[in-house]
């Protein structure tokens, strides 16, 4: 018997140390705005850009994700190379950071619905060229729990790794929330 417990123990503990399971303790449902006043930017190591915007709902527990937008992919020269719109397809994690505050600006929002966090979801891009997949990764600085890697105002904002293509792994500004429904 103490044996059970103690396996139970090391598997609480290791199901805790993943993203999916942090969120484990926020249930629920959030409404997804992204790029809410003007759209949230990820850059490319080579310099290129991606602007996205978008809107939608998604669930943890059972996770479940319903959200589209538009992106734009911009060279270093600032040439626009192809634009179109995404859609998700599958929550992969969701890393909460809390609800509210905003830390980095020192601000209390007085409303206890909106809430942030790194969403990361499985995307098609709808291109003029076909479907394209990718991963997508919105993050909102709302919640004492950000890291310190996102607990700046440069820390919002979206990144976007389109396999085999180009990643954008690093973000530029943003304007997200996620709100508590």
């Amino acid at each position: 018997m103490r044996r059970a417990s103690v396996l139970a123990i090391v598997i609480l503990a290791v199901l805790s140390m993943s993203p999916t399971a942090q969120a484990a303790g926020t249930s629920g449902e959030f409404l997804l705005f992204s790029g809410v006043a003007e759209p949230d930017i990820g850059v490319a190591p080579n310099g290129d850009q991606v602007l996205v915007t978008g809107e939608g709902s998604f669930t943890v527990h059972p996770n479940s994700v319903s959200a589209s937008g538009d992106f734009t992919h911009i060279d270093s020269a600032g040439n626009v190379l192809v634009a179109g719109t995404w859609t998700a397809t599958q929550l992969i994690s969701l890393d909460f950071y809390g609800c509210r505050f905003i830390p980095a600006e020192g601000v209390d929002l007085g409303d206890d619905s909106l809430c942030g966090g790194a969403l990361k979801m499985m995307v098609v891009l709808n291109t003029p060229l076909g479907e394209v997949p990718a991963i997508m990764t919105i993050f909102c600085i709302i919640g004492l729990q950000a890291p310190a890697s996102h607990d700046t105002l440069e820390g919002e904002g979206v990144t976007l790794n389109v396999p085999g293509v180009i990643n954008f792994n690093h973000t530029v500004h943003g304007d997200n929330v996620f709100v508590r429904v």
